[in-house]
């Protein structure tokens, strides 16, 4: 028997027409009802029907079941759908995980409350100490940054070790032990010229004199100079000492070096004593050009400002460390709720669009079964009405039978029970709102650890 409809998807189930024209060429019914009619078949007091009516009715009905198998199936699909729809989170899971969260971050929020407030308070304090400081004493330029301190220790080695290396030779001729002597005596004098004196007077005396307070500029200016003076006497007595060594090896008498200094401050024999003289000035000059600028000019204002930074620096680390956290925790609390969110959403939402299908589907099946018995009726009249047309005894009684199907294929309890929609086990708005209310303590918990340690100081 040729095929009523063209092949059909179990997922959209498209109910396509009978193409009831094809048929009766395809099933030739007017042939077959007129052969039978000549013959008076079936005869006039039969009660069954004719072989042709009963292939038309058995394919119609083997169509019919074929549809119903696969509306079962389809609506059997729709059921396992809707069942992993409904509510596939662990909802329990994600209330607990926030609640924990939520737990963890007010625990954070009161362990580190009294830290970060007493921190705060400290970089504030520091804070008004450096503005009454800058006030005080009329200082309207921030302070400046020395930079890292062990950077000057690294440089004044380096100027003391440069120093010694050019002394070195310099007293090397007269030392009996040669370079090695000319290295120790050169080392010591590197030592006191550029750290004892160059570098002491460039970080205090040299500083002081810019204090607003006479009382402390005058003995700095005092110190400065008398300092300035004592360097020059020693480097001046260094080169004079070299000339006296250089002579009498170590056997010098320091006495006659002081008082050929006195009488004659110039009278250096040796070229090497002079430069001796203005290297010492040199590497002292570096000294106390690094001792200045260890710290601000201004006597104090250094040491206050590293005070309120580090104070300001030790709360925005130990706020940073906290809040980074904290975020941690919100982020991952948050990020939990905000997918259950967008699932649930998503889920009804697709729950909804299923049960609409649901309905177009079985309006359409409807539909096609009433199609199916017209169909039905327009092929057996094809027959019935060739087979009339030639038969020269009246036509059985069965031919002015309507065919209807015995039952309706949505009334048997497989499909009904298929068509019952189970309630939720949740209700999907009251679970939205729970899961919304849930991020919202979350970020509530979190805004309040936030609150509490302001970015700017």
């Amino acid at each position: 028997m040729a095929e009523l409809t063209a092949t059909r998807s179990l997922v959209a189930l498209p109910f396509q027409p009978v193409d009831v024209a094809t048929q009766v060429k395809a099933r030739r019914l007017v042939e077959r009802g007129e052969a039978d009619g000549r013959s008076n078949l079936p005869p006039s007091d039969a009660v069954a029907p004719s072989a042709t009516e009963r292939e038309i009715v058995s394919d119609i009905r083997a169509e019919r079941e074929r549809l119903v198998n696969a509306l079962t199936s389809h609506l059997r699909a729709q059921n396992d759908a809707l069942a992993t729809l409904d509510t596939a989170m662990d909802v329990a899971k994600l209330r607990n995980e926030a609640e924990h969260a939520i737990s963890r971050l007010e625990q954070s929020h009161v362990g580190w409350k009294g830290d970060i407030l007493r921190l705060l308070r400290d970089a504030r304090d520091a804070k008004k100490e450096y503005d009454d400081f800058r006030i005080r004493h009329g200082l309207a330029r921030p302070a400046h940054d020395s930079g890292e301190p062990w950077k000057t220790r690294a440089v004044l080695a380096f100027f003391v070790a440069v120093e010694s290396g050019f002394n070195s030779f310099f007293f090397a001729a007269g030392s009996d032990l040669g370079l090695v002597g000319g290295v120790t005596l050169a080392l010591g004098i590197s030592v006191v010229n550029v750290l004892v004196l160059g570098f002491v007077l460039g970080l205090f005396p040299a500083r002081w004199t810019h204090h607003r307070s006479l009382l402390v500029r005058t003995p700095g200016w005092f110190l400065l100079l008398a300092g300035l003076g004592l360097l020059l006497l020693f480097n001046a007595g260094i080169a004079h000492f070299r000339d006296a060594y250089e002579r009498l090896g170590e056997g010098v008498d320091l006495n006659e070096v002081w008082a050929h200094l006195r009488e004659q401050p110039f009278g250096l024999v040796r070229i090497q004593s002079w430069l001796l003289f203005f290297l010492g000035l040199f590497f002292a000059g570096l000294g106390f050009w690094k001792g200045y600028g260890l710290d601000d000019p201004y006597p104090g204002y250094g040491r206050i400002a590293r005070r309120w930074r580090q104070a300001e620096q030790r709360y925005l680390d130990t706020r940073q460390d906290r809040l980074e956290e904290a975020s941690g925790i919100r982020d991952e609390a948050k990020g939990a709720l905000d997918r259950a969110i967008e699932q649930l959403r998503g889920a009804a939402l697709q729950r909804e669009q299923t049960l609409g299908a649901r309905a177009r589907i079985v309006q359409e099946y409807l539909a096609h079964e009433r199609h199916l018995e017209e169909a039905a009726n327009t092929l057996l009249a094809a027959y019935r009405d060739a087979n009339r047309r030639v038969r020269t005894t009246p036509a059985p009684v069965g031919f002015d039978t309507v065919f209807a199907f015995e039952d309706r294929a949505l009334d048997r309890p497989t499909i009904q029970a298929l068509l019952a929609v189970k309630p939720l086990r949740a209700d999907p708005d009251a679970l939205l709102a729970e899961l919304d209310g849930l991020r919202g303590r979350v970020l509530a918990a979190y805004e309040a650890i936030f609150d509490d340690a302001p970015e700017a100081v």
